[in-house]
């Protein structure tokens, strides 16, 4: 299992760790909207390795 909390500084590594991946979980925090609207940026990163 690979967290990366969530930060924008990680993204750029996404293929690196998404490589060879079935499946991710995807999860936000339902105080900070921001980590809502952004669980299609990191769909779309994983989906794209």
């Amino acid at each position: 299992i690979w967290d990366t909390a969530g930060q924008e500084r990680f993204q750029s590594l996404g293929v690196a760790f998404y490589r060879g991946a079935d499946c991710c979980v995807l999860v936000y925090d339902v105080n900070v909207t921001k980590s809502f609207d952004n669980l299609n940026n990191w769909r779309e990163e994983f989906l794209i390795q």
